[in-house]
Protein backbone atom coordinates (compact mmCIF):
# COMPACT_ATOMS: atom_id res chain seq x y z
CA UNK A 1 0.00 0.00 0.00
CA UNK A 2 1.13 3.67 -0.76
CA UNK A 3 0.43 6.37 1.15
CA UNK A 4 0.47 9.74 -0.95
CA UNK A 5 0.55 13.10 0.88
CA UNK A 6 -3.02 14.39 1.12
CA UNK A 7 -1.96 17.70 2.23
CA UNK A 8 -0.04 20.29 4.37
CA UNK A 9 -2.08 22.52 6.65
CA UNK A 10 -1.10 25.45 8.35
CA UNK A 11 -2.66 27.45 11.03
CA UNK A 12 -2.84 31.58 10.22
CA UNK A 13 -3.85 34.36 12.11
CA UNK A 14 -4.80 35.96 8.81
CA UNK A 15 -5.28 32.89 5.95
CA UNK A 16 -6.01 35.73 3.57
CA UNK A 17 -2.64 37.31 3.76
CA UNK A 18 -1.19 34.39 4.23
CA UNK A 19 -2.41 32.79 0.94
CA UNK A 20 -1.60 35.67 -1.00
CA UNK A 21 1.71 35.16 -0.07
CA UNK A 22 1.63 31.33 -1.44
CA UNK A 23 0.05 32.54 -4.72
CA UNK A 24 2.50 35.42 -5.55
CA UNK A 25 5.73 33.53 -4.34
CA UNK A 26 4.92 29.95 -5.03
CA UNK A 27 2.13 30.15 -7.90
CA UNK A 28 -0.64 28.68 -5.37
CA UNK A 29 -4.01 28.97 -6.62
CA UNK A 30 -7.00 29.03 -4.35
CA UNK A 31 -9.45 26.06 -5.31
CA UNK A 32 -12.07 26.96 -2.43
CA UNK A 33 -12.93 28.60 1.29
CA UNK A 34 -14.57 26.16 3.68
CA UNK A 35 -15.63 25.49 7.16
CA UNK A 36 -13.93 22.56 6.70
CA UNK A 37 -14.87 22.10 10.93
CA UNK A 38 -17.06 23.98 13.26
CA UNK A 39 -15.70 27.67 13.75
CA UNK A 40 -12.81 27.42 11.50
CA UNK A 41 -12.35 28.93 7.97
CA UNK A 42 -9.96 27.17 5.41
CA UNK A 43 -8.64 28.27 2.39
CA UNK A 44 -7.83 25.52 0.20
CA UNK A 45 -4.78 25.75 -2.34
CA UNK A 46 -3.27 24.00 -4.90
CA UNK A 47 0.61 24.36 -6.09
CA UNK A 48 1.85 23.01 -9.04
CA UNK A 49 2.98 19.01 -8.52
CA UNK A 50 -0.22 17.82 -6.65
CA UNK A 51 0.49 19.55 -3.77
CA UNK A 52 -2.56 21.07 -1.39
CA UNK A 53 -2.12 23.85 1.11
CA UNK A 54 -5.03 24.68 3.57
CA UNK A 55 -4.23 27.56 5.63
CA UNK A 56 -6.88 28.06 8.45
CA UNK A 57 -7.80 30.49 10.90
CA UNK A 58 -7.54 29.88 14.94
CA UNK A 59 -11.29 28.12 16.19
CA UNK A 60 -13.78 30.52 17.39
CA UNK A 61 -12.51 31.72 20.83
CA UNK A 62 -9.35 29.56 20.87
CA UNK A 63 -5.63 31.39 21.13
CA UNK A 64 -3.42 28.84 19.52
CA UNK A 65 0.87 29.27 20.52
CA UNK A 66 3.02 30.57 17.50
CA UNK A 67 5.24 27.86 16.10
CA UNK A 68 8.68 28.66 15.36
CA UNK A 69 10.81 28.90 11.66
CA UNK A 70 13.47 27.37 13.83
CA UNK A 71 15.24 24.08 13.52
CA UNK A 72 12.92 22.03 16.14
CA UNK A 73 11.59 18.85 16.84
CA UNK A 74 8.45 17.37 15.69
CA UNK A 75 7.28 18.72 11.78
CA UNK A 76 10.09 21.24 11.21
CA UNK A 77 9.53 21.80 7.42
CA UNK A 78 8.58 20.50 3.87
CA UNK A 79 10.05 20.91 0.55
CA UNK A 80 9.80 22.02 -2.97
CA UNK A 81 11.61 20.40 -5.85
CA UNK A 82 13.43 23.67 -7.84
CA UNK A 83 15.47 23.49 -11.67
CA UNK A 84 17.98 26.18 -10.78
CA UNK A 85 18.20 26.97 -7.12
CA UNK A 86 20.44 29.99 -7.67
CA UNK A 87 18.11 31.85 -9.63
CA UNK A 88 15.13 30.61 -7.40
CA UNK A 89 16.72 32.03 -4.26
CA UNK A 90 17.17 35.65 -6.17
CA UNK A 91 14.23 35.93 -7.12
CA UNK A 92 12.35 35.46 -3.79
CA UNK A 93 15.22 37.52 -2.09
CA UNK A 94 14.37 40.14 -4.49
CA UNK A 95 10.93 40.09 -3.33
CA UNK A 96 11.49 40.29 0.21
CA UNK A 97 11.49 36.17 1.25
CA UNK A 98 13.74 36.16 4.27
CA UNK A 99 16.07 33.09 3.46
CA UNK A 100 16.66 30.90 6.52
CA UNK A 101 19.56 29.09 5.07
CA UNK A 102 21.65 30.22 2.07
CA UNK A 103 22.45 27.47 -0.92
CA UNK A 104 24.01 25.17 0.64
CA UNK A 105 25.64 21.79 -1.31
CA UNK A 106 25.58 18.97 1.19
CA UNK A 107 28.24 15.77 0.38
CA UNK A 108 26.64 14.22 -2.66
CA UNK A 109 26.32 16.93 -4.45
CA UNK A 110 23.00 17.76 -3.24
CA UNK A 111 22.02 21.32 -2.62
CA UNK A 112 19.18 22.76 -0.54
CA UNK A 113 18.48 25.89 0.98
CA UNK A 114 15.97 27.01 3.68
CA UNK A 115 13.30 29.94 2.85
CA UNK A 116 10.53 31.39 6.12
CA UNK A 117 7.19 31.67 4.63
CA UNK A 118 4.22 33.25 6.48
CA UNK A 119 3.27 31.67 9.90
CA UNK A 120 6.53 30.40 10.96
CA UNK A 121 6.45 28.19 8.47
CA UNK A 122 9.91 26.96 6.85
CA UNK A 123 10.08 25.75 3.64
CA UNK A 124 12.82 23.98 2.00
CA UNK A 125 14.17 24.19 -1.47
CA UNK A 126 15.98 21.31 -3.14
CA UNK A 127 17.49 21.72 -6.72
CA UNK A 128 16.63 19.07 -8.47
CA UNK A 129 18.62 17.24 -11.14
Amino acid sequence: MTYPINHVHIKSADPKKSAQWWQKHFGAKITEEVEALPGTRTIRMAVEGNTRLFISTQPTGQTLPRGSAELHLGLEHFGFDVPDLAKELERLEKAGVKIRRPLTTIPGGLKLAFVEAPDDVLVELVETR
